[in-house]
């Protein structure tokens, strides 16, 4: 594909955390008595929810923004990486969390389709597949080690989300659901963000 593809598919990946944030803040402010702290996202969606058309029709142009953004990926990693393997398996591990995004926007809680039969579950090796990518890429090293730090905190708040530590309650699930997703949105946008500076560069 061309430059000018490669950045437009970055481009769809830079704006995944600001779709999925900024879905969360409009419906849950349209949504009297809701509670960022307290409260998962998805209570956002249930089916007479105020907000729920406009929860679920976020999350849907989330998961469209994240599996292009996936090809983003691996056409950005694949232009700074010598391989095509870690760049592939970057790319399809991210889609998978697309695809399993597409899941949570289709079918509302309580559906039991709602978590997309774990597919979103490969994102946490995304950034692992990432960093071997660009371990040997020159100007990427800041990036490199951002995604292994990334890593490591996005297996660290999913540990907290199924109860490791006692850390999570009912009155600070919602808090930590958000921390546990600022790891993972927040770098499909940064990631996307310097793979499309390198791009733009190399043009």
């Amino acid at each position: 594909m061309t430059v000018h593809a490669a950045r437009a598919f970055l481009s769809a990946g830079i704006v995944v955390p600001l779709l999925y944030f900024g879905t969360h803040l409009v419906a849950g402010g349209l949504t009297p008595d809701y509670s960022h702290v307290s409260q998962y996202g998805s209570e956002l969606g249930i089916a007479g929810a105020p907000a729920a058309r406009l929860f679920n029709g976020g999350i849907l142009l989330t998961a469209v923004a994240t599996i292009l953004g996936a090809v983003g990926l691996y056409l950005g990693a694949r232009r700074a990486s010598p391989g095509r393997l870690w760049p592939a398996l970057t790319g399809l591990s991210l889609g998978l969390f697309g695809v399993g995004l597409v899941f949570g926007g289709l079918f509302p809680m309580p559906d039991p389709r709602h978590g997309g039969f774990g597919l979103g579950m490969a994102v946490h090796a995304a950034p692992v597949f990432l960093a071997l990518a660009l371990r040997r890429a020159p100007g990427h090293r800041n990036l490199m080690r951002f995604s292994v730090v990334a890593a490591v905190l996005m297996l660290a708040f999913l540990a907290v989300m199924m109860g490791v530590g006692g850390l999570l309650t009912r009155a600070n699930v919602g808090l930590f659901q958000r921390i546990y997703a600022l790891t993972l949105f927040g770098w499909i946008g940064i990631a996307a963000f310097g793979l499309r500076r390198s791009v733009r560069a190399d043009n």
